[in-house]
């Protein structure tokens, strides 16, 4: 975490003391830092070699002998990242400043003291906002929601004297609005054409194309979400989880694709019949419950279609007995005939048939996934991004501070 700050110091140097009515009234002076002592403060979880101050600005000396310095100084510190919940995630990163070389005896750290400031009036060790954002410029990217400070105190075993040191702790929120509109509203977006593969004809194969496409378009988007994350094997970010539960989807979508296909197409490779039992609920009992229509009425339909067309042997108009036994001897020498056309017919009627029941089981079928795959999908999306923490309320304050009526001459260092 990079963070720009005035590291202000505030101690009494006795040696630094005069009367301001003996020297023209004169209540304050500025100093260059190199020419008093200075508080050897560093940042303890430093990340890039710079633990302490490089720019020695000057110092405000007063008459008591307090002493101000209040430097510039741009602090690059570790901090663990927790990606679980990215985007909607929620880091704390801490400074810890202590003295270098000086024990608690020597340097003793506390926090500074504002007289009329409620971050002032808690316990000794702990401030409920120990940073000041009196000139703080928002983040594009992160929300501060709490920046508290402690003072602590270590014992070592190689030492008697205590270490004190004082830490603080910026809870930092992450702006979700860049991550809804570049991520999240694209992976919705991209996991709602699934749904339009269950709506194309059983039998066109566009259905495995488009299955693949969408795939293919999750697969890009996983680059960029590997870019924008740190990179850790610790856990999953709760994009990535999404991202990886409607690829799954699109995947087993691709699998029911194959698989209705070669239930369409069944008949014209195999011409095994269908089971009684099959026939019964994929072409009786389901399709009304699918808002389907049946199977056995539309054969019923094409019955009485075909019984209207139906016509009869007309006699000859002559009706002796000669005509009569003529045409009975004709139709007599064409019967074997007949029959063979009609045993043609009605195998073709029977495969047609079985190949109809075929594919509307196929389409009973991809309306049974559609139901299932639209409830786990919404299901699944709505359990993972329900995960998210929820959002605290930032409790700091980013006016300028107001300190009251200030005083140079009689400006005493708090202890």
């Amino acid at each position: 975490m990079t963070t720009n700050v005035w590291l202000k110091h505030e101690w009494r140097d006795y040696r630094l003391t005069w009367n301001p009515e003996s020297y023209d009234n004169i209540c304050i002076m500025h100093i260059p830092s190199d020419e008093i002592w200075l508080p050897d403060i560093a940042l303890y979880n430093n990340a890039d070699g710079k633990y302490q101050i490089t720019l020695k600005t000057k110092a405000s000396v007063y008459p008591t002998g307090a002493i101000v310095w209040e430097p510039p100084m741009t602090y690059k510190s570790s901090c663990p990242i927790n990606v679980q919940y990215f985007p909607f995630d929620e880091q704390s990163c801490s400074l810890k400043f202590g003295s270098w070389t000086h024990d608690g005896n020597q340097v003793n750290l506390t926090h500074i003291v504002y007289k009329d400031l409620e971050m002032a009036r808690n316990l000794d060790n702990y401030r409920a906002q120990g940073v000041f954002f009196r000139d703080y410029y928002p983040n594009g990217e992160w929300d501060i929601i709490r920046a508290p400070a402690t003072r602590n105190q270590k014992r070592y075993s190689c030492c008697l004297q205590p270490y004190y040191d004082i830490t603080y702790a910026l809870v930092l929120k992450r702006k979700t609005l860049f991550y809804t509109v570049h991520l999240i509203i694209p992976c919705v977006g991209i996991s709602l054409l699934t749904f339009i593969v269950f709506y194309l004809p059983s039998q066109s194969g566009e259905k495995i194309v488009l299955c693949i496409s969408i795939e293919l378009a999750l697969t890009v988007i996983f680059p960029l979400l590997a870019d924008l994350i740190p990179p850790t094997s610790v856990m999953i970010p709760l994009l990535g989880k999404y991202l990886l539960f409607i690829m799954i989807l699109v995947a087993l979508s691709i699998l029911n694709t194959i698989i209705i296909l070669a239930i369409y197409y069944r008949e014209e490779h195999h011409e095994k019949r269908m089971s009684v039992w099959m026939r019964y609920y994929f072409v009786e009992v389901l399709p009304p419950f699918l808002l389907l229509s049946s199977s056995q009425k539309q054969n019923q339909l094409e019955k009485n279609q075909n019984e209207k067309t139906k016509t009869f042997v007309k006699l000859p108009s002559d009706n002796t007995s000669d005509a009569i036994f003529s045409r009975m001897l004709e139709n007599l020498l064409h019967l074997g005939e007949v029959e063979r056309i009609f045993s043609k017919f009605d195998t073709a009627v029977t495969k047609n048939k079985n190949a109809h029941d075929w594919k509307h089981v196929a389409l009973v079928l991809d309306r049974i996934l559609l139901i299932v795959f639209t409830t786990v999908s919404l299901t699944g999306t709505i359990a993972i991004l329900a995960q998210r923490k929820r959002s605290i309320i930032s409790t700091i304050d980013l006016n300028n501070l107001n300190q009251g009526v200030f005083n140079a001459c009689n400006y005493i260092h708090q202890y």
